[in-house]
């Protein structure tokens, strides 16, 4: 059985700050205008949505999309664990550390804050008040060599609006270590079952030279 655990995209359904250009479908043909058949262009910011981050976000030597083999994008070691969190309110290492033990086992993990449910509820809450990881807790994540993916319920891995002000050092501290890592940013973990997951998949748009990528997130159970 597989499982999405992605949002869907379009004008009306994607939660991103306003300084960004939202995401659109561009006409370039219809049947409908007479035309032999129906065409598009896509535009969208890449980090639209239900996306992952890639080393080069932040680390100007880090990897990019294409720098990635197929086989990396897929994650059979998952663990999914619950930190309730509420705005501004940071992951603490402290929080994570009773399941350090099944850290050195996993190639993903998934931290569910329960903090998307203000993706739908009150989306200006959702984008500003972020709680992110601290930077305590992001460094002692990068620090399993094994682990390739970190995955959460908001929409960036630090609060966007306070990282700008003091130059980013969860994603640095994330994205700069010598083995690649992924972040899974603004995915619908409120879907999972932690009990059921074999592995999941991330698949990304495969684009030359890019940073991020929307993806669409599936758990196989």
């Amino acid at each position: 059985m597989f499982l999405e655990f992605s949002y869907a995209i379009g004008p009306e359904l994607t939660v991103m700050d306003a300084g960004f250009n939202p995401p659109r479908v561009n006409v370039r043909s219809r049947i409908a205008q007479g035309k032999s058949s129906n065409t598009s262009y896509i535009e969208l910011f890449a980090h639209t949505g239900t996306h992952i981050d890639m080393p080069w976000h932040f680390n100007e030597k880090g990897w990019k999309i294409l720098d990635f083999e197929i086989g990396d994008f897929v994650f059979e070691d998952v663990i999914l664990v619950d930190i309730p969190k509420g705005a501004y309110v940071p992951v603490l290492w402290e929080e994570i550390a009773p399941f350090e033990p099944q850290l050195y086992e996993a190639d993903a993990l998934l931290i569910r804050t329960g903090f998307g449910v203000q993706r739908g509820k009150k989306p200006r809450v959702y984008v500003q008040g972020t709680p992110g990881l601290s930077l305590e807790a992001a460094k002692k994540l990068a620090g399993f060599d094994n682990l390739r993916c970190i995955g959460v319920d908001f929409i960036s891995i630090e609060n966007v609006d306070e990282a700008r002000k003091i130059g980013y050092p969860i994603h640095h501290a994330l994205l700069n270590r010598p083995q690649p890592l992924i972040l899974l940013e603004d995915a619908n973990l409120s879907v999972l079952d932690s009990s059921r997951i074999k592995r999941i998949y991330l698949f990304p748009l495969r684009i030359e030279g890019l940073e991020a990528s929307p993806v669409t997130a599936v758990a196989e159970l």
